[in-house]
């Protein structure tokens, strides 16, 4: 078998062809080669390239109208952030204590318990829909949304035994 830089083994039916061929005859077979050699490269790589371009192109306009949309809602939400602020803890506290009153969730109430910012709330029987009433007067008034909940069905349709944890 006949090699060419010792690393690259050449079969010696080929070798034989090459061996054959005048010098204009090689020339040609090499300027063949190169040429498929270059219609397989932009087949495989240069034309898939220019269809993603164009691809990507065609999307940007749109790319673009959702960024300014989204630019537009994050400076809508810095600024409902600075035009509402938040209560203190003290009146978040008395918010929590007032809503529950209010509601008359307050007397079920087994557990209300302050701890690192968050209420815990602990109730063994109340009807869903008075427990997410109370759950967006804090929300609305006191900016206490809930982060966990354990909501167990009772034996009473419609009633729940509601274990909330809200936070700002």
């Amino acid at each position: 078998m006949a090699t060419l830089s010792g690393r690259l083994a050449v079969p010696p039916r080929l070798s034989r062809w090459w061996a054959a061929k005048t010098p204009s005859e090689r020339r040609a077979a090499v300027a063949l080669a190169l040429l498929v050699a270059a219609t397989l490269a932009w087949l495989a790589v240069w034309q898939p390239l220019q269809q993603d371009l164009a691809a990507l192109r065609a999307a940007a306009p749109a790319e673009r109208a959702a960024l300014a949309e989204a630019e537009r809602m994050a400076a809508e939400i810095a600024g409902l952030a600075r035009v509402s602020p938040m209560p203190p803890a003290p009146a978040a506290q008395a918010a929590l204590e007032r809503i529950l009153s209010e509601r008359g969730l307050r007397g079920s109430a087994t557990q209300v318990e302050w701890r690192d910012g968050r209420a815990r709330i602990a109730i063994d029987a109340v009807r869903f829909d008075a427990l997410v009433a109370a759950l967006d007067a804090l929300d609305r008034e006191a900016r206490l949304r809930v982060v966990e909940a354990t909501l167990t069905a009772r034996v009473d349709p419609g009633t729940v035994r509601a274990e909330i944890v809200v936070a700002r």
